[in-house]
């Protein structure tokens, strides 16, 4: 996740990048609540013996899942964002 808010220049080029930012503070929020609620959802405590949860146990780690899914899609958009970006960039001479 970048803890920084998108500048100007890349809102006025692609306004949903403001949305997006608050979209990925409010799932990682999210997922470290999840995480704190249910300690045995974190990875290296589940290697070496199956998780034993409730209902709602199953459902937050699905919710976990998703989250770390949608934040790799985020981030993915923001890289090819600023790809094509500096691709439109005039080419200046040292």
């Amino acid at each position: 996740m970048s803890h920084l808010l998108p500048t100007t220049d890349p809102l006025l080029a692609a306004p949903e990048l403001a949305i997006l930012h608050a979209l990925e503070t409010s799932l990682a929020a999210a997922q470290r609540a999840l995480l704190t609620a249910y300690p045995e959802l974190q990875d290296d405590l589940c290697i070496d013996r199956p998780l034993q949860l409730n209902g709602s146990g199953w459902i937050a780690d699905a919710i976990v899942t998703q989250i770390t899914g949608l934040s790799a899609s985020i981030a993915r958009y923001r890289r090819e964002f600023e790809r094509a970006r500096l691709a439109r960039l005039p080419d200046r001479p040292f």
